[in-house]
C-alpha cells in the first residue's frame, strides 16, 4: 500500500490506539503496545488541536496520497463528533465514493489502520478494506462514545440519527473530491454493526443521499429484542451497560441506567418501552417506501442480542422501496461472554468466511464488492452475493428464496421442570459433554421413548423427531401451548435441541431460547434456528427454568412448571433449490 503521510497528528486521543490481538497478529501486538506507550508520553507533553475542516489541498485537483487524520464535526445542536478520515490515493482530477463507518454500543471508532476496529472487528476490517480499494472512509464516534461529546441517548431520532446526516454534510463540504452520479448526486455508502447499524436504518428513511447500506447485526423491534415476551435479556443488558459505563463513565442517558435496575427485577416498564419504540425501525416501517439505498443485511443465527428475526423484519420493511435487499445469515454476532465462545474479541464475532450453497464467500470482500457495484457502478460485481444465504454452521450454508415460518407440526407432551436450577449448569457441562462425545459410539437408530420429558438440574428434553436422511432445519419455529405452574409469575425458556447421533450430546440449535412468562396459554414465534441433520439425529424441545441469557430473569430457585402444546419445526424435506443471486430485487 502507498506510504502514509499525516495531515494531523492524533495527540489528544491516547485511548484510541488500543492493543490488537489475533492468531496472525502477534508481532502487531508488540508494536501497538509500544505505540501506545509513546503516545501516552507525547500526550503528557501537550495536545495538538483537532481541525474542524479538511485539508486545504483537497480544493486543488492535484494528486493526493493515502492518508488518515482526525477531525472534529459540529452537530446541529453544538456538540462535537470526533472522526477519523481515511483518504484514498487519488490521481489529478480523480474522485472516489464516500463510505461512512461507525461502531457498536459502548465502544469507539476506527482511529487508524492499526486499531481495535481495524484489526479485530468485522465492520472495521471491511471499512479498512474499502479504503484500500479506493474509497473515502469516515469513521466517527457516536455521541457519548470515544472522543465525542454529549451523552448517549441510545440512538435518538433527534440526535444520533440526525448526526449521520451531519457527518455526510461535513464530508461533502470538506473532502470535496467525492464521486457523483450523472445527475450530480454524491455516491455514498454506510457501514457499521449493531448500534451504528440502527443509525443508518433509522436515518435512511429521510436521507436520500445514501445509495448503499450494510447494516450488521442490528435491531428491528428494540423492546422485543431486548425483552422478548416481556422477559428482559438481563445477561446481555448487564454486559452492555457494564462495558459502556466502564469505558465512558457518566455518558449514559439517565433513563437507561435507571431502567436497567427495573429490568434486573424482571420488568421493562412503560417509560423505557416507549423510549425504545421511538428508536425501532419497526415503528417507521411504512416510511421505508422512500428509501433510496440498496441494502446488504448481515445478521447472525447465534446472535443472542439481536437474532436473525430482527434482520427479517428490517428486510421486509426495506423491500417496500423496490430496492435490492439481500441477507447473509452468519453464525456469529453478539455472543454472550462466559456462555458463548468468541475470538479474538469477547462478546462479538463475525466469521470471516461463510458458505452459501456451493460457494465460499470472504465477507470483507463481499462488502467491497457490494460497494463497487452500488457506488462505483461496476456491473455484476455483486452478482455472486445470494439474495438469501443462511449458514448452518461454520462449514455449511444454504441458499433459499425465503425463510420458512413454521413447518411440520409436532405434539409436545407435558414437559416438566422441577427446579429453578434447571439449566444452570449447562455452560460448564457443554465442553465436558462434547469431549465425552468423542468416545461415544454413533447411534443411527435411536428411539423416542428413551427420555422422560422432565428435568431437575438439566433442561427437560422432549424428543419429537428422528432424522432418517440428511436434512436441513432452517427457519422460525412456532409454538402454541399451555404453561402450568403454582408460581405467581413463572418464567421458562424454550429452545429446539438436537441430540446428535454422533457423540450423543445435546446441542441447543443456534444457541437460541424463547422465554415464556406467566401461567396460561401462549402462542409465540420463536427465535430463528439453522442446522443440518444427519441420520439418527433426534430433534426435540429443550425446556429451561434458568438460562444465562436471562441470568437475573427467572422465577427463583424453587419452582415447578409444566409445558405442553404444539410446535411447528422448519424441517426442509428436500434439498433446497439453488437460487441465482443476480437480479433478485423485490418489486
Amino acid at each position: 500500500m502507498t506510504s502514509i503521510t499525516t495531515y494531523q497528528k492524533r495527540l489528544c486521543s491516547v485511548g484510541q490506539n488500543r492493543p490488537n490481538s489475533g492468531l496472525k497478529r502477534i508481532l502487531a501486538i508488540v508494536i501497538n503496545q509500544l505505540a501506545i506507550a509513546v503516545s501516552m508520553v507525547i500526550a503528557l507533553i501537550g495536545c495538538a488541536s483537532v481541525p474542524t475542516e479538511g485539508p486545504h489541498y483537497l480544493q486543488q485537483n492535484t494528486a493526493i496520497p493515502a492518508d488518515y487524520y482526525d477531525v472534529s464535526i459540529t452537530t446541529h445542536d453544538g456538540q462535537q463528533l470526533r472522526a477519523t478520515v481515511f483518504q484514498p490515493v487519488l490521481k489529478p482530477g480523480q474522485t472516489a465514493p464516500l463510505v461512512i463507518h461507525s461502531h457498536g454500543f459502548g465502544i469507539f471508532r476506527m482511529s487508524g489502520p492499526i486499531s481495535v476496529y481495524g484489526q479485530l472487528v468485522f465492520s472495521g476490517e471491511a471499512a479498512l478494506q474499502a479504503w484500500k480499494a479506493g474509497y473515502w472512509v469516515v469513521s466517527y464516534d457516536q455521541r457519548g462514545h470515544g472522543d465525542s461529546s454529549d451523552i448517549n441517548r441510545l440512538m435518538s431520532p433527534q440526535h444520533e440519527v440526525i448526526d449521520l446526516s451531519t457527518v455526510i454534510d461535513w464530508s461533502l463540504e470538506n473532502l470535496v473530491r467525492i464521486s457523483r452520479d450523472p445527475s450530480g448526486d454524491p455516491l455514498i455508502g454506510t457501514l457499521g454493526e449493531s448500534y451504528s447499524g440502527g443509525a443508518m436504518l433509522l436515518n435512511s428513511r429521510n436521507e436520500p443521499r445514501i445509495d448503499a447500506m450494510i447494516p450488521i447485526t442490528t435491531w428491528y423491534d428494540f423492546p422485543a429484542s431486548l425483552a422478548p415476551n416481556t422477559v428482559p435479556k438481563s445477561g446481555w443488558l448487564t454486559t452492555l451497560l457494564m462495558v459502556s459505563n466502564t469505558l465512558h463513565p457518566g455518558s449514559m442517558d439517565p433513563i437507561i441506567n435507571r431502567s436497567y435496575w427495573d429490568a434486573r427485577d424482571g420488568e421493562l416498564g412503560p417509560e423505557i418501552e416507549d423510549y425504545l419504540n421511538q428508536r425501532s425501525p419497526k415503528s417507521y416501517c411504512s416510511d421505508y417506501t422512500q428509501v433510496s439505498a440498496d441494502t446488504l443485511l448481515i445478521q447472525g443465527f447465534r446472535d443472542v442480542a439481536f437474532p436473525i428475526n430482527e434482520a427479517l423484519g428490517n428486510k421486509a420493511c426495506l423491500e417496500q422501496s423496490g430496492r435490492d435487499v439481500r441477507l447473509i445469515g452468519t453464525q456469529g454476532g453478539h455472543l454472550l461472554p462466559f456462555t458463548q465462545w468468541s475470538f479474538p474479541t469477547p462478546g462479538y464475532e463475525i466469521e470471516p468466511v461463510v458458505h452459501c450453497g456451493n460457494q465460499t464467500l470472504e465477507l470483507t470482500q463481499v462488502v467491497v464488492d457490494w460497494l463497487d457495484e452500488k457506488l462505483k457502478g461496476i456491473t455484476g460485481k455483486a452478482d455472486h452475493i445470494p439474495s438469501l444465504c443462511l449458514t448452518q454452521d461454520y462449514q455449511r450454508g444454504i441458499v433459499l428464496s425465503h425463510v420458512q415460518r413454521g413447518g411440520r407440526t409436532f405434539t409436545v407432551p407435558p414437559s416438566e421442570i422441577r427446579s429453578g436450577f434447571t439449566g444452570f449448569f449447562e455452560a460448564p457441562l457443554w465442553p465436558l459433554e462434547r469431549m465425552l462425545g468423542w468416545f461415544t459410539p454413533t447411534d443411527r437408530s435411536p428411539t423416542l421413548a428413551t427420555h422422560n420429558n422432565s428435568g431437575t438440574l438439566r433442561p427437560a428434553f422432549t424428543p419429537l423427531y428422528v432424522a432418517q436422511q440428511p436434512q436441513n432445519m432452517v427457519g422460525i419455529p412456532l409454538f402454541r401451548g399451555h404453561l402450568a405452574s403454582q408460581e405467581a409469575d413463572p418464567m421458562v425458556f424454550l429452545g429446539v435441541a438436537v441430540k446428535r447421533a454422533r457423540g450423543r450430546y445435546y446441542e441447543l440449535v443456534s444457541d437460541q431460547v424463547t422465554p415464556l412468562r406467566g401461567a396460561g396459554d401462549h402462542q409465540v414465534e420463536m427465535m430463528a434456528i439453522s442446522t443440518h441433520l444427519e441420520p439418527g439425529d433426534t430433534v426435540g424441545t429443550w425446556l429451561f427454568g434458568y438460562h444465562n441469557q436471562y441470568r437475573f430473569s427467572h422465577s427463583g430457585w424453587f419452582m415447578n412448571a409444566t409445558l405442553e402444546g404444539l410446535i411447528q419445526l422448519p424441517l426442509l424435506d428436500a434439498e433446497p433449490k439453488r437460487v441465482s443471486s443476480g437480479n433478485q430485487m423485490k418489486h
